[in-house]
């Protein structure tokens, strides 16, 4: 599924457990990008946060691991704490990526049941010229 909000893309898969879209994934991602979009003005582009946290909306009950810097959000719901961030964003360069992505390196213990990727995208052109005048 994807959609877009004034501020980012979000691409997101199917919950291999239950077979649709995940609402509390969805949540989430809505809640780190207010996170780091607060975090922003004190914060330099290289900023970057991760962690887990459990989804209690989720009907399955699931734990989701995740990665957040201000051009991209990257959410696993379901992956092994054990597998490498960099193995997991692998994973998921295959799934989102446009681009011709390698295999990763490694190899995951757990596949993610469900994975979500928030782009930020580009301030439109008038949002910038308000930006500029009034700063």
């Amino acid at each position: 599924m994807i959609w877009k909000t004034t501020t980012h893309e979000f691409t997101a898969t199917l919950c291999q457990k239950t077979g649709k879209t995940c609402p509390a994934l969805a949540r989430m991602a809505r809640a780190l990008t207010d996170a780091i979009s607060t975090a922003q003005p004190v914060t330099t582009s290289t900023f970057e946060v991760d962690g887990s946290s459990e989804l209690t909306h989720c009907g399955e009950g699931c734990t989701a691991r995740f990665r957040a810097s201000p051009s991209r959000i990257r959410v696993y719901c379901g992956a092994n704490a054990d597998d490498s961030a960099d193995m997991l964003d692998d994973y998921a360069d295959m799934m989102f990526s446009t681009e011709f992505a390698t295999l990763p390196t490694g190899v995951l213990t757990t596949l993610p049941c469900a994975m979500l990727e928030a782009s930020a995208l580009a301030p439109r052109a008038s949002q910038h010229i308000v930006q500029q005048a009034t700063a």
